[in-house]
């Protein structure tokens, strides 16, 4: 019993620390083709792009008025009535800015108290234009209404609540959770892809689950693949992985049944040793100041080949947006959410050092940000460059 204890507070912490790394570390057609291997170092043509992106204006200053200077900016989202939320980790609350960049007003607090969090991970806007907050370490998910105004918490979550959660409604969403069984004296440990609502702690169906063996002393060092997920407005749950072998995107009825599947072929590519050493200096250089324990700073590695697939959205055209991490820049293929079929490819307009950009893509429309730069941190605000 003691062991099974201290497990598991161990998993509720390190489960923490897998987030702090899906969140800030990954940002950093149906065809079965064989894959082809490129060597290290080696270059992958640049796709023809249909669409570009143009970053059209800022918000974040390097001095000056505290409301604009961000601490640690992870989550930035487009909502509803031209307005930009914004979470800063380091001062644990949510910033409303206008299109313009104007400051309009804070959302939540750091504190355990209502409308307060702890540690907050990440949060969704939901279709009304209501705020929901991932608190990890208070184990709950805290809910404000469309006028930003308190309204309640979902409550004693274990390990973690839900991450990354994607709203249908205003109570039924999909997320993510960290799972994991005790066989023995081991502990195997994952992911989970879940549907819950708001009158329960227990997911009603599961999209995604994957557990593998878990050393509490490596917790980068799992083979557990981290999933990732979004919802269409009309129910349609789309999961992925983060893998650097294949790109696959499969797509769930609300039920949990398979609806389809979309396959690629896909190019494997090394990262040169110098992008994999600048990587990890800058991978630990951001964790220790997001208060990683240095005890774990030598667990972290970064991946030596590109991801084939970084994030999923559905976009303000309704369409399914995959990001992809081959190019080292962002792009994006783009699939009608209801048969699966490619429509076109997007990319951002962008110098060289906006390369590293993640891009976070929902109905109201675009955003993007880098939580691991290394210069005073700013969100962007972005739009395609011509109707579609």
């Amino acid at each position: 019993m003691l062991y099974l204890a201290h497990s598991s507070r161990m998993l509720q912490v390190n489960a923490l620390i897998i987030f702090l790394a899906i969140s800030f570390i990954a940002s950093c057609s149906q065809s079965n083709q064989p894959q082809e291997y490129v060597e290290l170092g080696s270059e992958v043509e640049f796709p023809a792009v249909d669409l570009w992106l143009s970053i059209t204006d800022s918000i974040g200053i390097e001095f000056g008025d505290s409301n604009l200077v961000f601490g640690m900016p992870n989550v930035a989202f487009r909502m509803s009535e031209n307005r930009i939320a914004v979470m800063d980790m380091l001062k644990a609350k949510i910033s409303i800015f206008n299109i313009n960049g104007s400051f309009l007003s804070t959302v939540g607090r750091q504190g355990s108290g209502p409308g307060e969090f702890l540690q907050p991970s990440w949060f969704s806007v939901t279709p009304s234009g209501g705020i929901v907050v991932s608190d990890g370490m208070g184990r709950k998910l805290v809910s404000f209404d469309s006028d930003l105004v308190y309204t309640g918490s979902m409550n004693s979550f274990f390990p973690s609540p839900p991450d990354r959660t994607v709203f249908l409604n205003d109570s039924v969403f999909v997320g993510i959770i960290p799972d994991y069984e005790m066989n023995g004296q081991e502990i195997h440990a994952g992911f989970s892809v879940a549907l819950w609502s708001f009158d329960s702690l227990e997911p009603e169906h599961f999209y995604y689950r994957e557990l593998a063996l878990f050393d509490p002393a490596n917790p980068f060092n799992s083979e557990a693949a981290q999933p990732i997920f979004t919802m269409s407005p009309e129910g349609t749950v789309y999961t992925s992985v983060r893998s650097t072998d294949e790109f696959s995107i499969h797509a769930w009825n609300l039920d949990g049944s398979l609806l389809f599947t979309i396959t690629e072929p896909y190019i494997k590519k090394a990262k040169t040793q110098e992008e994999v050493d600048r990587e990890l200096e800058t991978t630990r250089s951001f964790m220790r100041r997001a208060g990683m324990p240095d005890s774990f700073l030598n667990s972290i590695g970064p991946e030596p080949y590109y991801y084939a697939i970084t994030s999923l959205g559905v976009g303000p055209d309704g369409n399914l947006w995959v990001a992809l991490g081959i190019y080292g820049h962002p792009v994006f293929r783009v699939y009608d959410p209801n048969s699966g079929e490619y429509l076109f490819t997007a990319a951002l307009e962008c110098p060289e050092n906006k390369r590293d950009l993640s891009i976070i893509v929902n109905k109201w429309g675009f955003i993007a940000l880098n939580p691991m730069s290394d210069k005073w941190p700013r969100v962007y605000i972005l739009n395609p460059k011509a109707e579609y």
